[in-house]
């Protein structure tokens, strides 16, 4: 049975993780006119929620399937 929650932590956690990455660059944009660049739109910090969480649940995943393998 802890085997089963750590797997299903770890993917979770690696599955909340992608969904940030790809959410990270929604709203911004980048305009180019000539040589010069102009990029619209909030900068999101690394430190996304999406991160934290995502982050938290795969370490306690990979926790569980380390203390289940020592018996």
């Amino acid at each position: 049975m802890k085997r089963g929650l750590a797997i299903i932590l770890l993917l979770i956690g690696c599955a909340v993780i992608i969904y940030g990455v790809s959410e990270k660059d929604k709203g911004q944009a980048s305009i180019e006119i000539g040589k010069a660049e102009i990029d619209i739109g909030k900068k999101d910090s690394a430190f996304s929620p999406y991160f934290i969480v995502g982050g938290i649940a795969a370490i306690a995943g990979v926790v569980l399937l380390a203390a289940g393998g020592k018996k």
